[in-house]
């Protein structure tokens, strides 16, 4: 695949994972991660810096990935419920044999149901990807926030 063409698609695979989270459809977030081989965490950038390894948040199986959203999509989940928009940029590739190592930075905006937004959470993925069927699947997604202090419950994905 050519460079441009990767690139493209890669956007396209992030820009549909930060609809599928906008738009609240849980269900659907298991299907952007590889399932045989997969993990997602959430860290600070504090944490990071200093080597610290445990996440604030991680699934290392798909099983985890699913229960991570199954409360969510039963409405079982006691939470604030907020309405989320998702901002990703700078989004940079880079392509080895078997697995695309992808960064970007993101931000997220939450808005309360009077209407009121505010920043929510901002920082970088760090992700690889594989292709897999001529589809893009996460193997790996580390989301690094910038801050480590959470102003809400981490309920949803990042």
């Amino acid at each position: 695949m050519k460079k441009n063409d990767l690139q493209i698609k890669v956007e396209r695979f992030l820009f549909d994972y930060a609809d599928c989270l906008n738009e609240k459809r849980y269900e659907d977030f298991p299907s952007f991660f590889k399932e045989d081989n997969c993990h997602y965490e959430v860290q600070s950038k504090e944490n990071e810096d200093l080597g610290l390894t445990t996440p604030i948040m991680g699934c290392y199986s798909h099983g985890m990935i699913r229960d991570r959203v199954a409360q969510l999509i039963n409405n079982t989940l006691t939470y604030r419920r907020l309405n989320l928009r998702h901002f990703i940029s700078n989004i940079r590739i880079d392509e080895g044999k078997t697995e695309i190592d992808l960064k970007a930075n993101f931000q997220v905006m939450q808005s309360d149901l009077e209407g009121v937004s505010e920043l929510y959470l901002v920082g970088r993925y760090e992700d690889k990807l594989i292709l897999d069927h001529n589809e893009l699947k996460l193997i790996s997604k580390r989301v690094i926030l910038d801050s480590f202090a959470i102003p809400n419950m981490l309920a949803v994905p990042v």
